[in-house]
């Protein structure tokens, strides 16, 4: 996925631009948006504006003010799509901060990562063909309340031919060998809303792509360390930075000076990358995904609050330990011009053995 990249912006009132689709499609504009508001607040007219009590802002996103999010229900389109146009218009007194990211799925299950910040009038490009998309919106206050209102998704098929249900084989999750950090927090809330209880099972990663909705697991991830391995679901981000998704290919990487698997905090404090900052500071140490407590000690036994670990990208592809899904053993076809015999035909050695006879047939699933 091609992703768009623009910071969050500030001013006063931010008009949208108009965008003309060279293919006529449907049009998403609910006049009263429908989905998942956090400290959101939904008016009459399909405006949002963030709560006067929104919890405060979490750490990934400088804790400091109010935070909320607003998740769309799934948009289902009619015909298949490549491309969303995204239309807006936001009024961002000062300290004030919005932003929009979009996704797209062909089955509605299995979601693209979002991309992020878009500014009226961006277009956000898909590498595959879709039918489902979600839009997601980030408010952030440290004094008056951003309102966002008319947001409206414009699909776009710049492909001339494809169908998104003629996908090939999914490819192996890609798995990298990272340093890692036990999360801690208890009672804090995590960059999706979530609350995090003693001996909680989550990660956070460095890139507010792929995080999950609260209590979903959209994304996830494989741990592995020292033979033990956990699946876990991303609901934080950080937490050095928040755009920072160095799993992906280079091409695609917000730091595309930096190769596929190789964390831009581990750049800055290995290489002295950006003079050895983060988005967050100076680099003191290493670490390209934090880890609940519940998986660093119950499920890995690690002391102390470092550790490398391997990490599966499972949105990716494939989960490269999952048992493959093996297909039933086909019927023998019976044999050319078979009847059933008479009453006074002779036994055949076609017959099956009575009912009361052991078979010798063994059980084909046996050790697996």
């Amino acid at each position: 996925m091609h992703r768009v990249v623009s910071r969050l912006f500030r001013g006063v009132v931010v008009f949208a631009l108009l965008i003309v689709c060279p293919l006529a499609l449907p049009v998403h504009a609910a006049p009263h948006p429908a989905g998942v508001a956090d400290g959101v607040i939904i008016a009459s007219n399909g405006s949002m504006t963030l709560a006067r009590n929104a919890l405060p802002a979490p750490a990934a996103f400088g804790g400091v003010g109010h935070f909320g999010v607003f998740v769309s229900e799934t948009i289902t389109y009619a015909v298949e799509f490549d491309t969303l146009h995204v239309e807006y218009t936001a009024l961002l007194p000062r300290g004030a901060q919005v932003a929009v990211d979009v996704r797209a799925s062909v089955d509605g299950v299995n979601w693209t990562p979002w991309v992020v910040d878009l500014t009226p009038g961006a277009v956000a490009r898909f590498d595959h063909p879709a039918r489902f998309a979600q839009y997601r919106i980030r408010m952030l206050a440290t004094g008056s309340s951003p309102t966002i209102h008319t947001l409206r998704l414009i699909p776009e098929r710049a492909t001339p031919s494809f169908s998104a249900f003629e996908q090939e084989q999914p490819p192996i999750a890609p798995t990298f060998t990272v340093h890692a950090t036990r999360l801690g927090l208890v009672g804090r809330r995590t960059a999706n809303g979530h609350r995090i209880g003693k001996r909680d099972r989550f990660v956070a990663l460095p890139c507010v792509c792929v995080l999950s909705s609260r209590d979903g697991d959209e994304y996830k991830v494989r741990i592995t360390y020292q033979g033990r391995s956990v699946v876990a679901p991303v609901y934080d981000v950080g937490p050095w930075n928040t755009r920072d998704n160095y799993w992906d290919p280079q091409d695609k990487r917000f730091f595309s000076d930096l190769r596929q698997g190789w964390p831009q905090d581990h750049a800055a404090f290995f290489d002295g990358h950006n003079n050895g900052r983060a988005q967050h500071g100076r680099v003191r140490f290493p670490t390209a995904i934090d880890i609940a407590d519940g998986i660093w000690w119950d499920d890995f036994g690690i002391k102390g609050d470092r550790a490398v670990v391997e990490v599966t990208f499972l949105w990716m592809g494939r989960d490269p330990l999952e048992k493959p899904v093996e297909s039933p053993p086909e019927a023998p076809a019976p044999p050319p011009n078979s009847a059933p015999p008479s009453d006074n035909a002779p036994p055949s050695a076609d017959i099956p053995p009575p009912a009361d006879e052991p078979s010798s047939n063994e059980d084909q699933n046996a050790g697996d």
